[in-house]
């Protein structure tokens, strides 16, 4: 990351309004719906606003219609329970609290926020920025980059820890597109994405940092002289059917068709916007 280039912050919406949600009690506004997810977030990405300075910001968020994600695995996120309503008619607000931060909202059905933080930040990239992602998820590492880091929350939204390149390899000894196979090969319980049945995130993470990549796990799977052992190669042919697939679901698009463009995207603070909102909400 360079401090000669402008920064832009891609926020994942959905994830920190679910954090805030689970961190907060459930304080109401004055006129006495719940508001906590609205508070935090809001208050946590003017800590954010304050600490970093970024010349940019985006909010990224999820819509209630079906992927081509879901279109290819039909039970992908099938697990998920569906949350309070007063959870979601916090989703409104949130939009308004993050305009009158001066932080526009960006979603696109049949994508996920995080292809549209993906397509973001390459573009950013490609346009001479810095990327800073915010998230509550993981996903977002394998977009890792020179000029891309990741915040992500490890207690409510309070703590954080920022990923780079460097702590990646620290944390999980990958590389960002070893940790997309590494994902497809573990799954992702999360989303009820199965991965290769038997082989977990120890097995998935020694067979990257000895093969170096799918490919080479699959040529040694396949080669009878190689050390895997008989168990492991017979769980990797066994899942070798499906293994393209399960790769599709976890990688984070970088193309989606989205009319958005950085140089329209200057932060600009809007005070009495945002002291408007505040009063309205009675923070």
């Amino acid at each position: 990351m360079s401090s000669n280039r402008p920064r832009i912050f891609i926020f994942y919406s959905n994830s920190m309004l679910h954090r805030a949600w689970h961190a907060l009690p459930p304080l109401t506004n004055p006129t006495g719906p719940v508001a906590n997810a609205v508070y935090g977030v809001t208050r946590y990405a003017l800590t954010l606003l304050r600490v970093y300075h970024p010349d940019a910001c985006v909010a990224c968020w999820d819509t209630k219609a079906p992927t081509f994600r879901h279109e290819a695995y039909k039970e992908y996120k099938a697990q998920r329970e569906k949350q309070p309503d007063e959870l979601y008619a916090q989703i409104p607000l949130l939009h308004d609290g993050l305009a009158a931060l001066g932080i526009p909202s960006v979603s696109l059905d049949g994508y996920e926020a995080d292809d549209l933080i993906g397509t973001i930040a390459m573009r950013a990239v490609s346009e001479g920025w810095d990327v800073t992602v915010v998230t509550g998820d993981r996903d977002a590492l394998q977009l890792l980059g020179p000029h891309v880091c990741v915040l992500t929350f490890v207690k409510g939204v309070s703590e954080t820890f920022t990923y780079t390149l460097d702590t990646l390899k620290e944390t999980f000894g990958l590389t960002p597109e070893q940790f997309i196979e590494y994902k497809a090969m573990r799954g992702d319980p999360s989303d009820n994405i199965p991965g290769i049945k038997g082989i977990g995130e120890k097995g998935a993470t020694e067979l990257l940092q000895t093969y170096g990549s799918l490919e080479g796990i699959y040529k040694a799977a396949h080669d009878e002289t190689s050390k895997l052992t008989p168990s492991v190669r017979a769980k990797l042919l066994a899942g070798e059917p499906g293994i393209d697939g399960l790769l599709d679901l976890v990688r984070i698009r970088l193309d989606a068709p989205i009319d958005w463009a950085i140089e329209k995207q200057v932060f600009t603070p809007n005070g009495e916007e945002a002291h408007t909102f505040f009063t309205r909400m009675g923070f």
